[in-house]
């Protein structure tokens, strides 16, 4: 994931209620009226549990770059 794409998804997701989910964040997303790009990177983080934002970020690092 490049860095302004994180840029996007950190700011969506800084007021999430963590621990959360990756529906949860999707969800977070959704009320928050985010653009696609930056709800399909959320939608492709792995599933599991993140206890913050932190984890979210060491996680959506291993995503690919969208072609």
């Amino acid at each position: 994931m490049r860095k302004n794409q994180w840029d996007a998804v950190a700011t969506v997701l800084r007021d999430a209620g963590f621990p959360a989910n990756r529906q949860d964040l999707v969800n977070h997303a959704r009320v928050r009226k985010v653009d696609e790009l930056t709800l399909g990177l959320i939608r492709r983080l792995p599933v599991g549990v993140y206890r913050n934002l932190v984890e979210v970020r060491e996680r959506a690092e291993r995503i690919p770059d969208p072609a």
